[in-house]
């Protein structure tokens, strides 16, 4: 089954709402930017069943926000997971807020409805490939290679600062053999980007600056663009500021899971490559996003990796036919 066709069947499942609520609290993560990582949780309840959504907001006070959307939010009690969508478009303005209550919806939909992503769409379970991701560093070499010691057959995506970095630094990184994406977050300058595609040719050139373009209309790494920052719905791929080959699909950044579903379609439809992302899930939005890559894009290099206090996610996706929902209960 296609991502599309995957939308049409969610939209059209009924789901029971009896309350919203949302769990807060703060895990420890390594390499966040803050001491912890601070975490809301959607939990939507419906006919003795709970489904739960992640809201990947970065700050305390972000997360206290999310919480009072939720508060303020009147769910009507039936509906289908389609029409709630559409509802929560019109009540959420924050695409955090709305990924997290419709990854919940949708969850607790599959769960009354006695499925998962996989029963539904027909599609097979298939292991996730993934990428380990390193932040923009001096010496991002040390940091590589600590990476590999610590995990050998590790393929890194690796963010570049906004000044980048001398030659010898990009022959150190093209000398490891194992960097896949680099993310440039929008900045940086051309002169980075043909360094970075010289130093490893193969590599995804996620986010060039968007000048880059008018500046080498005919360079040859326009062939490796990944969009990421740049797309917030499936729409933006119409005319995008620059032409990707492929597209890193975040369901917390594009507003939810059935956005996320669309722009997989569209990359489907225009024959771009595609790999699923993650924003530093600490709960069910990691699983989540896990199950996304696994219907859709299992082979891809996805920036997915098990973060912290989640662990190993990937054991849910290997018993589909022992739960419904996302994944089997927290506490089952």
């Amino acid at each position: 089954m296609t991502p599309g066709e995957l939308v049409e069947r969610l939209s059209a499942l009924p789901v029971a709402i009896d309350d919203l609520r949302v769990e807060r609290g703060a895990v420890a993560v390594a390499d966040y930017y803050e001491e912890t990582r601070p975490s809301g949780i959607a939990v939507l309840r419906g006919g003795g069943l709970a489904g739960y959504g992640e809201c990947v907001a970065w700050t305390p006070a972000e997360q206290a926000e999310f919480a009072a959307a939720c508060n303020r939010l009147t769910l009507p009690s039936d509906l289908s997971v389609g029409e709630l969508s559409a509802f929560l478009a019109q009540e959420l303005d924050d695409p955090y807020h709305r990924a997290a209550v419709e990854g919940a919806a949708i969850d607790l939909a599959l769960r009354q409805a006695g499925t998962n992503p996989f029963e539904l769409s027909g599609n097979p379970a298939r292991p996730v490939a993934f990428c380990r991701s390193i932040g923009a560093l001096d010496d991002p070499a040390a940091a590589v290679a600590a990476m590999l010691e610590r995990d050998p057959h590790a393929r890194i995506k690796i963010d570049v600062p906004a000044g980048g970095w001398p030659p010898p630094t990009w022959e150190a990184l093209a000398g490891t053999e194992r960097i896949v994406v680099l993310d440039f977050k929008r900045g940086s300058d051309l002169d980075q980007v043909r360094l970075a595609h010289a130093a490893i040719p193969e590599a995804w050139l996620e986010d060039p600056p968007v000048g880059a373009v008018t500046l080498d209309p005919k360079g040859a790494w326009h062939d490796l663009v990944a969009l990421d920052g740049y797309v917030f719905a499936a729409v933006d791929l119409d005319d995008p500021e620059i032409p990707p080959a492929a597209l890193n699909v975040k369901a917390p950044r594009v507003g939810g899971w059935m956005e996320a579903l669309r722009c997989l379609e569209e990359c489907r439809h225009r024959g771009l490559h595609a790999y699923v992302g993650g924003m530093f899930e600490v709960g069910p939005g990691r699983l989540q996003s896990r199950v996304l890559a696994s219907l859709f894009t299992a082979e891809a290099w996805n920036d997915v990796a098990p973060i912290g206090a989640v662990g190993d996610v990937s054991s849910p996706l290997e018993q589909t036919d022992r739960y419904a929902g996302f994944a089997p209960e927290p506490d089952a």
